[in-house]
């Protein structure tokens, strides 16, 4: 495939919760971890709660999964669950030599396809830019785990060509910083694909897709992206800064808005660049 020659030239995507979803209530995995070692337990509600509570705690405290502090994403869920735990009053489960075993369960599970499920739409639209000559990426506030394990374990990483991921950058959306960073990989990525000659990807050229207004839709718009805000659920949170057709209810919607994106740029001759 040659690389377009109008509207955009890259394509970037949110992981969780647009190109990947859970597909097992967050209170059941952690009350399922502990029940398997015959310990009292609370509803899955009450730890769902205390997951909240925990993770605003640790988001306070250790922002980004640690990064900032050298600490791994693995040392960084083991704090985070234990003060979930803590929060649920599972108090059997926090013993010293219980605790790791519960851990370990609640933490592989979250590497396995048993927790999380692929967007089959998001795959049909990832194929779609690649066969329409665009890099492809995602841009997300996630560590390395969800690109380097369950992306290719749900079959999302055939047609990805790089990630930005607030870990490895030490910042997070809606930071203009990780987006610029997902540009230059972009124009990286290109030169690669098409030839060294082709030159850098502007911001106008490239298209976000993700389910948060302020984290993607509107930060990628401050950036000088292109963006799509995808909205499942249609719950008409979109506020007057949101242009109407641009927010989608299906990754299904994708390739038709890269096509119609492609051709009306090139009818009214802007092109990316010769």
């Amino acid at each position: 495939m040659r690389p377009t020659r109008a509207g955009i030239r890259a394509i970037t995507f949110e992981i969780t919760s647009t190109l990947v979803s859970m597909s097992v209530p967050l209170g059941q995995v952690y009350g399922d971890a502990v029940r398997y070692y015959q310990l009292p337990c609370p509803p899955d509600d009450t730890i769902k709660a205390a997951f909240k509570m925990a993770y605003k705690m640790m988001g306070t405290e250790l922002p980004n999964f640690g990064a900032a502090q050298g600490m791994s994403e693995r040392a960084w869920w083991a704090r985070m669950i234990k003060q979930t735990l803590i929060e649920a009053n599972c108090v059997e489960a926090l013993e010293d030599e219980t605790f790791p075993l519960v851990f370990q369960r609640i933490y592989s599970a979250f590497g396995s396809p048993d927790v999380w499920a692929p967007c089959p739409e998001g795959a049909r639209a990832m194929r779609h830019a690649k066969e329409s000559g665009l890099v492809v990426g995602v841009v997300s506030n996630v560590y390395h785990r969800y690109v380097d394990q369950n992306l290719p374990l749900l079959g999302l990483h055939k047609d990805l060509d790089f990630a930005a991921i607030s870990y490895e950058l030490d910042d997070a959306k809606p930071s203009p910083h990780i987006f610029r960073e997902a540009i230059r990989k972009a124009s990286h990525v290109h030169r690669l694909l098409y030839g060294k000659e082709q030159p850098d990807i502007l911001p106008s050229e490239v298209l976000h897709v993700g389910d948060d207004l302020q984290k993607d839709y509107m930060a990628a718009k401050k950036a000088g992206m292109c963006a799509l805000l995808f909205d499942p659920k249609h719950d008409g949170e979109c506020s007057s800064e949101v242009v109407p057709s641009d927010v989608i209810t299906s990754l299904d919607e994708v390739p038709a808005k890269i096509d119609e994106i492609l051709a009306e740029r090139s009818r009214t001759g802007v092109t990316a660049r010769p």
